[in-house]
């Protein structure tokens, strides 16, 4: 058996060209790609650089007097209840609007935090959030992560 093919049992391979050239093209379209967006990076200013207009900026006084943030939990159960609070007292709309008002009185940076079962109409919620909305305090859903 011969097989080395070919007359006399030599192997006769053609010479494999690889052309680069598509490489090439691509490998520089990227590079100046690259070059030209990264000219549009903005850099934060150096505080050695001079300004174009010297400004001569005020202190702020808030820094000084910002409150931190509080939580102001609502919890809607299945029933339709709604529960403030670490404690989880039973309230009513008129009671929620009332503490939410204290709330905001106390902290205006105090974020309302509601927590609504998934079986509650959504009126009802809707209805949460009305009260809340009125306080004029930031609201906030929480969900329950789907993983």
């Amino acid at each position: 058996m011969n097989f080395r093919g070919g007359p006399g049992g030599l192997s006769r391979r053609a010479a494999t060209v690889v052309d680069i050239t598509a490489l090439v093209d691509v490998v520089f379209q990227l590079l100046i790609f690259f070059l030209l967006t990264s000219s549009y990076v903005s850099q934060p200013p150096s505080p050695s650089d001079d300004p174009q207009v010297p400004v001569d900026l005020p202190e702020s006084s808030l820094a000084a007097e910002a409150q931190p943030v509080e939580d102001f939990t609502i919890v809607v159960d299945g029933a339709g209840d709604i529960f403030v609070g670490a404690n989880a007292d039973k309230v009513s709309v008129e009671e929620l609007a009332n503490r939410l008002a204290k709330a905001a009185s106390e902290n205006p940076n105090t974020v309302v935090l509601i927590r609504g079962d998934q079986q509650v109409p959504y009126g009802r919620i809707a209805e949460v959030m009305a009260v809340a909305r009125l306080s004029r305090l930031r609201i906030s859903a929480v969900l329950r992560d789907g993983g």
